[in-house]
């Protein structure tokens, strides 16, 4: 018995392991249920089906009293596996924005996946590769995250919403700011916030099938914000959020804070309990 209990320790810690460092004993869904249950308390996974994709998401439904819900957007996952060929499937090995969403102290929570991400990448409904590159910003998308939202609001009550979007899922955040009128506060980490700048300055193919900050700025540029960057990032520079907030005529020393050890996914879940204390900023302009 003691043979057998011991056998079992050491399965778990090995299960713990490729969840934390990316190995190959746990699948990424199965990665992204144990982050899930980490949180404390544990988070809750549900599927979202929408008119275009079905949503991955979880949720944390502490008090129904409180009118916030914390809703955090994932990055754009794996797009490609090489410069030129595209990836199959889009979920992300590391899903840095569930990791923060289990680190958040609001009671009310709700993590969403990126459209075919964590339900099958293009075997599922409606993915094809052109949603997580050219189109990851596609207005289907876009919607398809405002509707699960709905769905969700629909079912457990919130009024006051505040996003938090990692890498790609910044923009996410930016956009669905254009379509609502429940948003309180916007908070980026490592977060696109201009995709045409983006591709420019690496000299990458333009997303030319997707939305872009520019069409929904008369909102976002108004709600209270705040901008992680790491001052290592680079497949987003901080470079680029200082220029995007200039361009929309907003003053980025007020609204970003810089993080010197951090890059573009790490370790921002590890910080997270100390940077979630700080509070968006409503802009000046």
């Amino acid at each position: 018995m003691t043979l057998l209990r011991c056998i079992g320790c050491l399965l778990f810690v090995l299960l713990l392991a490729g969840c934390e460092g990316g190995g190959l004993l746990l699948s990424d869904e199965a990665r992204a249920d144990a982050a899930a249950r980490l949180a404390n308390p544990p988070l809750q996974r549900v599927r979202f089906a929408t008119r275009s994709f079905d949503i991955a998401a979880y949720y944390r439904q502490g008090d129904p009293s409180d009118p916030r819900l914390g809703i955090f957007i994932e990055g754009d996952g794996e797009a490609y596996i090489s410069r030129y060929q595209r990836s199959g499937d889009p979920t992300p090995g590391k899903p840095v924005a569930l990791d923060l969403a289990a680190r958040h102290p609001l009671p009310n929570l709700l993590y969403l996946a990126r459209p075919c991400q964590f339900i099958g990448g293009d075997k599922a409904r409606n993915c094809v590769s052109e949603y997580w590159t050219t189109h990851r910003f596609a207005p289907e998308t876009v919607a398809a995250l405002n509707e699960a939202i709905d769905q969700y609001v629909a079912r457990f009550g919130a009024r006051r919403l505040q996003l938090y979007g990692y890498s790609g899922g910044a923009l996410m955040a930016l956009l669905l700011a254009g379509s609502r009128n429940d948003i309180e506060s916007i908070v980026t980490v490592s977060g696109l916030l201009d995709h045409q700048a983006w591709t420019s300055h690496f000299g990458d193919t333009p997303l030319f099938g997707s939305r872009n900050s520019p069409e929904t700025a008369a909102a976002w540029t108004r709600l209270p914000q705040r901008h992680f960057v790491g001052s290592r990032d680079k497949q987003v520079p901080p470079e680029l959020t200082f220029a995007a907030l200039r361009r929309y005529g907003l003053q980025p020393e007020a609204l970003v804070t810089r993080i010197d050890d951090a890059d573009h996914d790490c370790c921002w879940a590890k910080l997270w309990p100390q940077l979630s204390r700080l509070s968006p900023v409503t802009p000046q302009r």
